[in-house]
């Protein structure tokens, strides 16, 4: 199966300002369904952050999803969700 790499933003908590930014290196065999895997493993995170599980897969949106080759994978060096700022 191929690899993906799914580029993601959302606001986690509009009150707040919230926001945050993902990579996530998804296998699947199309593309949709690695943003919808991005999208479901994206959303467990932002639970385990205390945000409402029936919102939370709302909240992500995946941006890009790309195709790439398997040697292009890498290793887990930096964290692949950045909470930024208020604007």
């Amino acid at each position: 199966m191929p690899w993906y790499r799914c580029d993601a933003h959302g606001d986690a908590d509009t009150a707040t300002g919230s926001r945050f930014a993902a990579t996530r290196f998804i296998e699947a065999d199309v593309a949709e369904t690695a943003a919808a895997q991005a999208r479901k493993s994206l959303g467990r995170e932002l639970v385990r952050r205390g945000i409402c599980p029936l919102n939370a897969e709302k909240m992500v949106s995946v941006d890009a999803v790309r195709r790439i080759d398997e040697e292009d994978v890498p290793g887990i060096v930096a964290p692949d969700m950045v909470w930024m700022a208020r604007a």
